[in-house]
């Protein structure tokens, strides 16, 4: 006796479902979600969106010309007071206009990590991976007693964020060697 297939049922070389009726193509690159999937997605997309957010929250409060003033004439006394003005001009225009610039990436990178596009996984992980840097220049920025644009508290906030990426820089390395990206996996 021939057992009919399953409703969803894929085939045993991987390459059709069973819709009820017949045989039909799967898409070239199909991978099926695991346990793992939604969660790693909708946590990406989390310390995407929150991570922009803590990006301009902190540059609205810190990124002025009196913090970045305060720490160039710290750390290059020999400036003029022009040449302290201008550096901070530049500063504060530089640094609004990278972080507009990371605004937009992260966002877009949260819309692609609930979308579940595939390029997007492996650009998270890049990020995460940089991001991951911030556990080392934070500690030491906490630690340093040269005077910074940013509070301490501030910079603490930044490490905490740099922890996080760390763990999910880990997560998505164990689900990609698990499953795959997104960690979905091939069918079976």
């Amino acid at each position: 006796m021939i057992e009919r297939p399953q409703v969803g049922q894929i085939s045993p070389d991987g390459l059709f479902r069973w819709d009820g009726k017949d045989w039909t193509p799967l898409a070239r690159g199909y991978r099926e979600p695991t346990s793992w999937t939604l969660p790693l997605q909708r946590t990406a997309a989390a310390y995407m969106l929150l991570a922009a957010i803590e990006q301009l929250v902190s540059t609205a409060l810190f990124t002025n010309t009196a913090s970045i003033e305060r720490a160039t004439r710290a750390q290059q006394p020999s400036l003029s007071e022009d040449q302290i003005h201008a550096a901070a001009q530049i500063g504060v225009a530089l640094g609004w206009a990278t972080v507009v610039v990371l605004i937009c990436i992260m966002a877009l990178l949260a819309v692609g990590s609930l979308l579940r596009w595939r390029w997007a996984f492996w650009v998270v992980l890049v990020w995460l991976a940089l991001s991951s840097i911030g556990v080392a220049t934070g500690a030491t920025a906490l630690a340093s007693n040269v005077v910074q644009a940013q509070p301490k508290g501030s910079i603490a906030v930044g490490l905490v964020f740099a922890v996080a990426a760390l763990g999910l820089l880990v997560w998505f390395i164990v689900a990609a060697a698990r499953y795959g990206p997104w960690a979905m996996r091939k069918p079976a």
